[in-house]
């Protein structure tokens, strides 16, 4: 357990707040405003998970009902791509803009001006007819619009 007081400086040396200046280790096991750190398993930072990665990890299509194959060859997918990525590619996860690739046409879709453009296009035209929601409800949630 350590004293919440002590902190290393990127010097390497230590320092204790309460005292307000540079201490050795000794010093600090005989100090009598030694206050221990006492963290239960709830806090621990592992048991956490953050929205990202919740949302990551729940991936979901309004595109493809099939996920597991590349949407332009049939082969096996590699990665998920994000229709909308950059700025918007939490919007384009969390209202399932997202479609599988296989390794060789996601580097060709990020070359690809083309085909960014056409399913930028069709996800929007999707989203609009799947959410019910207008031009104008579309560019306020992802600040463009491709139509």
């Amino acid at each position: 357990m350590n004293c919440k007081n002590l902190k290393q400086k990127l010097n390497r040396k230590l320092y204790c707040k309460k005292l307000k200046r540079d201490i050795k280790i000794s010093e600090c096991s005989n100090c009598k405003y030694k206050e221990y750190l006492i963290r239960s398993n709830s806090t621990k930072l592992k048991n956490r998970t953050s929205k990202q990665a919740k949302l990551e990890r729940d991936r979901f299509s309004i595109l493809t009902n099939d996920l597991d194959h590349c949407v332009i060859c049939g082969s096996k997918k590699d990665h998920l791509h994000e229709v909308f990525f950059g700025r918007n590619r939490l919007n384009s996860i969390k209202y399932g803009c997202v479609i599988p690739l296989c390794s060789s046409h996601h580097i060709e879709m990020h070359r690809n001006k083309e085909w960014q453009e056409y399913w930028h296009v069709i996800a929007q035209k999707r989203f609009m007819e799947y959410y019910h929601k207008s031009i104008d409800e579309f560019i306020e949630i992802f600040k463009i619009n491709y139509l």
